[in-house]
């Protein structure tokens, strides 16, 4: 990078990193809004507000439905933006920012078992090639400015300074250029805290807090050690549910009339139904996990089994049937309170336990250790670290894709 380039991108970085807080916080608030008016304030007049899910999910399907089939099928996921990124160093925005913002408004408040983070990653990624288009950047220069903004959002929507960047530098090739790499990991260093800061002033300023909540203590000794492993292969295999709900999932849908509006519909009978049951279901789950940590002992072990293997098929059912969005969140309340669930049936110590348990699970899901590692660290007491890191790279560790790898290199080599 040219000298100058790097002060105009350190500048651009901070203030980037400014907007994109505004305009998470907004879209936030905006959605919490709506959500006290549709559920709180409803159930508050209502005589019986058991049944309330059963009433307001198909009515949220209907309009979900119809959107899909007007505004076509939005929120875009964020596999699909973060492949469209890597894939064009662009994402475009012509006719979509609109439709990701009312579609993502719309689920979310309807209950959906999702997060904000795949609408707000859309609209982010949308306004910043914008603004490389008008200000006529290199193809450089606006994939890096695209970064820049993915990776603040990502941070800030999740409260997590490091996870932004790490997102979206996992999985691309390596920068030759050391250099290079390191001037643009500081100004993407200086555009997510400006951001991360920001968002955490205003979040404090409305008197909420973040995602994150410390779960627990850990006391680490013999007996946890020789648990490592299995729990490791545990969590594996139980992040490995979520392909398997989605093969199953795929499968029914794919017996069911084409229509959005019959599979919206579905989904939000299913989710209603399951909601009935188990409130958890009910939205992406991150405000639930201070509850789950203080009450978990006092709920039984089945009750968090189900909540936990409910929470995972229902997420994955909701994106099969036109209910679109993020689903991390989701995903790390499932495997948090499964984790939980295990403390029940063994006696060691819970904390170190979830922590395992979790990262193997979400680090097979988002196929991302780095990210994973980083995005849970915070959940965890400080001597769990090492082990959260470890976990989240030994959970995919396949020795035939590693053989399979060794051998595709040896036949470039020759």
């Amino acid at each position: 990078m040219k000298i100058r380039l790097q002060l105009f991108l350190t500048l651009y970085g901070a203030i980037l990193g400014a907007l994109v807080a505004v305009l998470s916080f907004l879209f936030i608030v905006t959605v919490n809004q709506l959500i006290d008016l549709l559920w709180d304030h409803t159930l508050n007049a209502m005589t019986d507000p058991l049944f309330w899910p059963l009433i307001i999910c198909p009515i949220g399907g209907i309009i979900i439905g119809l959107s899909h089939k007007y505004i076509g099928p939005y929120p875009r996921e964020m596999n699909e933006i973060m492949g469209e990124f890597r894939g064009n160093g662009r994402v475009e925005y012509r006719g979509r920012i609109w439709r990701n913002i009312l579609a993502a408004l719309i689920v979310l408040t309807f209950g959906a078992s999702l997060g904000p983070e795949a609408a707000l990653v859309s609209i982010c990624a949308g306004l910043v090639t914008w603004v490389g288009d008008r200000l006529n950047f290199t193809y450089q220069e606006r994939d890096d400015l695209i970064e820049f903004g993915i990776g603040a959002m990502l941070s800030i929507i999740f409260v997590a300074p490091f996870f932004g960047i790490a997102s979206t530098m996992e999985g691309r090739p390596k920068v030759k250029n050391r250099k290079l790499y390191w001037q643009k990991l500081i100004i993407y260093t200086i555009s997510v805290s400006t951001g991360f800061l920001l968002f955490y002033y205003l979040l404090h300023l409305r008197g909420g807090d973040g995602l994150f909540v410390l779960l627990g203590q850990s006391n680490i000794s013999w007996p946890e050690l020789l648990l490592f492993i299995p729990l490791v292969f545990v969590g594996k295999y139980f992040g490995l549910m979520y392909d398997v709900f989605g093969k199953g999932i795929s499968w029914f849908t794919s017996k069911l009339p084409s229509s959005p509006v019959f599979l919206a519909v579905m989904g939000g009978i299913v989710l209603g139904v399951m909601a009935f049951f188990l409130p958890y279901m009910l939205f992406s789950g991150e405000h639930a996990l201070h509850h789950i940590a203080s009450e978990s002992q006092s709920m039984s072990f089945l009750l968090l089994l189900a909540v936990g293997f409910g929470k995972l098929f229902v997420t994955k059912f909701c994106l099969g049937t036109g209910w679109r969005g993020g689903h991390i969140f989701p995903i790390i309340f499932a495997s948090i309170i499964t984790g939980f669930a295990l403390s029940h049936v063994l006696p060691f110590d819970a904390i170190f336990m979830v922590a395992i348990f979790a990262t193997a699970s979400c680090a097979n899901i988002l196929k991302m250790p780095l990210a994973t590692a980083l995005l849970l660290i915070l959940f965890f007491p400080i001597q769990l670290w090492p082990f959260i890191f470890a976990v989240a790279y030994l959970s995919l560790y396949s020795p035939k894709k590693r053989r399979e790898q060794k051998a595709l290199k040896l036949q470039e080599n020759l």
